[in-house]
């Protein structure tokens, strides 16, 4: 599942370490975020096991979710394309730049996680929104593990 949007980000480093191509890079991200979705509405909709109801309610939730990690994934994968076209004349500067927006961006990842648990919460209870959190959680941890294997460390 997240091996696609993690493919993309590689093939993102692969050709961003020749030439930036703007074009490719968004064509490949929307094609895996699309096959990405799909995959992972499946996963997160089986771990969830809900009633018909409860399902209704979640995924109504889930889509305003969905929608701002978007925003978030978007700039995680913007640095990535940032750090592949400076890393091998990384500068101070830059590195510092894309080392505080990483740290925003976790900020906000974590804040998104709370506003949602509770609307989950309010919802479904307490266990169902804890249940969608710790799968999120380990969703979203195996991608950015995935991606950042795929990146050298600053030198």
């Amino acid at each position: 599942m997240a091996s696609l949007t993690c493919a993309a980000a590689a093939n993102c480093w692969a050709q961003t370490a020749g030439a930036p191509n703007n074009e490719t890079f968004k064509a490949l991200l929307d094609a895996a975020r699309k096959d990405l979705r799909t995959e992972k509405q499946g996963m997160i909709d089986q771990a969830m096991a809900l009633e018909a109801g409860d399902k209704a309610k979640f995924w109504q939730i889930y889509q305003g979710f969905q929608k701002e990690l978007d925003a978030i994934w978007d700039v995680r994968l913007t640095n990535v394309k940032k750090y592949a076209e400076t890393y091998q004349a990384m500068t101070d500067p830059v590195a510092d730049q894309i080392a505080g927006s990483a740290l925003t961006n976790e900020q906000q990842l974590t804040a998104l996680k709370k506003k949602y648990y509770a609307q989950f919460k309010t919802a479904l209870g307490a266990k169902a929104a804890a249940r969608w959190l710790q799968i999120e959680t380990t969703v979203g941890s195996l991608a950015m593990l995935q991606l950042l294997a795929e990146m050298p460390l600053v030198q």
